[in-house]
């Protein structure tokens, strides 16, 4: 708790923190050394929450590529579990040395976007997506519909967070729009479902729902929450969603996936074959 509350605690000394709370630019800049620079103008919390997901992304990557590699057979589940912390980890590394960062000062109040995220996000809840696609032996059409409007809800943000109120708010809407479609269909997969699969889809849906909440109430929205508050929520809701997800899946291989399995560790169901 003493850590959590350490980094939690704000930085009056960054031009950044003293703009988003209220300071004048002019102010700001007096007692911050002028242009907002990133990552310079950070407050702590913010550089160390980044790290903290940089790091856990880098761990879980490595980890996940290890099972993997220990397998006889190649596995796409497994290599997907890499895949997806490997690009978060360079997102995060990137955002942390203050690439794919903009200080925008177009809306109500200047706000710190992190574009770097979408580009993750783009790439990573899609795969995701995939994932539990396959764990329920979904058909294509499926698979297809969730992973595209999983696309359209990153890009719906993406565009909220460059535009400005009240215009970013109809396009935030439209991306609950694409979240309510892809939490339907993925609710609609408890039924005969492996208990771990049940976790795991509700891994998938909990992110879904949470996450245009933060984006609302973070930087790209209202502002309601710090800085620090916001991405510290983010960090922790990805780190759960990828690293978390891949373990207690990979963890859980022949009980998620209900596979029967042969003394070589390979699943014998030759049905799920063209899965593994």
């Amino acid at each position: 708790a003493g850590i959590f509350l350490y980094l939690w605690r704000p930085t009056s000394m960054s031009p950044v923190f003293q703009i988003l709370n209220g300071t004048s630019a002019e102010a700001a800049a007096d007692g911050g050394g002028g242009d907002i620079t990133f990552p310079d103008d950070f407050p702590n919390s913010v550089k160390h929450f980044l790290l903290i997901g940089a790091v856990g992304m880098m761990v879980g990557a490595g980890i996940f590529l290890y099972l993997s590699m220990i397998r006889t057979k190649a596995s796409l589940y497994h290599s997907l579990a890499f895949i997806m912390p490997a690009i978060s980890a360079m997102s995060y590394y990137a955002m942390w040395t203050g690439m794919g960062v903009e200080f925008k000062t177009t809306d109500t109040s200047p706000r710190v976007i992190f574009w770097a995220r979408y580009i993750d996000y783009v790439v990573t809840v899609p795969l995701l997506l995939i994932q539990l696609a396959l764990i329920a032996k979904a058909d294509t059409s499926a698979m297809v519909a969730s992973t595209g409007n999983s696309v359209l809800f990153v890009i719906a943000l993406l565009i909220g967070a460059m535009n400005v109120a009240p215009f970013k708010y109809m396009w935030w809407f439209g991306g609950v729009v694409f979240a309510v479609l892809i939490v339907v269909q993925l609710a609609g997969r408890y039924e005969n479902a492996t208990d771990i699969a049940k976790v795991l889809n509700t891994i998938g849906i909990v992110f879904i729902v949470v996450y245009p909440l933060i984006w609302l109430l973070g930087s790209e929205g209202t502002a309601s929450l710090g800085l620090s508050q916001e991405v510290a929520f983010l960090t922790i809701l990805d780190l759960v969603t990828k690293v978390g997800f891949g373990l207690y899946f990979l963890l859980n291989f022949e009980a998620a996936t209900g596979d029967e399995v042969g003394p070589d560790g390979e699943p014998l169901n030759q049905q799920s074959q063209q899965y593994v």
